[in-house]
């Protein structure tokens, strides 16, 4: 088992390492030989119900691609996409930084309050987009700390 995450199991030996991950219904295996990948596989299939999807091209919504060099890339663009259509906000322009470290929550200004369950669900979907877009963790962490009254309180700047 991982040291850091209790859902990586990894296996080292003379011939390379072997990673399986799982997460609930879902478990990604792989290493540097295919051998004993297929070895492993067989191992589980015959103690678990599961089905060999092959290539991994998605696992928790976050889309994997390898690149011809054997490289892997992780992007969700179609989980983007998908929130921005849900919200609204599919013709919204581009910004670089989403917002200055310098803001801070003012909970003195009034504004229209919106709907509590709609806001909780924008914010932890721009948690889950810090997977891959670590800039979009400041600010994420600064709405959520909106999330008892989503949003009395509004962000200014204070440089």
């Amino acid at each position: 088992m991982s040291k850091f995450d209790n859902s990586m199991f990894i296996w080292s030996d003379s011939r390379g390492q072997l990673f399986i991950v799982i997460h609930v219904h879902d478990s990604i295996i792989g290493g540097e030989h295919i051998v004993d990948i297929n070895n492993n596989k067989k191992f589980l299939f015959c103690r678990f119900e599961m089905k060999d999807m092959e290539e991994l091209h998605y696992f928790l919504g976050i889309e994997v691609i390898q690149t011809p060099k054997g490289k892997f890339m992780i992007s969700q663009r179609d989980y983007i996409l998908k929130l921005l259509d849900t919200f609204g906000m599919t013709k919204c322009k581009c910004v670089a930084n989403p917002l200055d470290r310098n803001m801070k929550l003012d909970a003195d200004f009034e504004t229209k309050e919106c709907e509590p369950t709609c806001y909780r669900q924008l914010v932890g979907s721009l948690i889950y987009l810090t997977i891959t877009r670590p800039n979009l963790r400041y600010p994420s962490n600064l709405l959520s700390q909106c999330m008892n009254s989503p949003p009395l309180c509004n962000i200014t700047n204070v440089s």
